[in-house]
């Protein structure tokens, strides 16, 4: 699990993406370390990313990576996982228009 030490005044929220097993499996996103550091996860509004380890057949086919950052720093983190399925689009639009909601209060 990776942590920032510092958050924004920006309204955290927190999604969980699932993202497919085989290719976490295989070290995709793992091994890749996707294609940012934590500067540039900070700065893009991520504050703590949680990656299950030492999943098993448990999980399925899909392995949960949760995500706490800024409504931006989430859209950062799904282009950086390439997210495509409609659903989980969908649901991350909906967590994010609420946390802007919060912030314009």
């Amino acid at each position: 699990m990776w942590q920032s030490e510092n958050m924004s005044e920006e309204t955290v929220t927190e999604f969980t993406f699932f993202v497919d097993a085989e290719q976490f499996g295989l070290g995709g996103y793992e091994s890749a370390a996707l294609a940012a550091d934590e500067s540039d996860l900070h700065e893009a509004g991520v504050y703590n990313v949680d990656i299950p380890r030492g999943f098993g057949t448990d999980l399925g086919d899909r392995i949960p990576v949760r995500v706490t950052g800024t409504a931006r720093g989430l859209k950062f983190y799904a282009r950086l996982l390439s997210l495509k399925d409609p659903i989980q689009l969908e649901e991350l639009e909906r967590v994010r228009a609420a946390a802007l909601t919060r912030e314009d209060r």
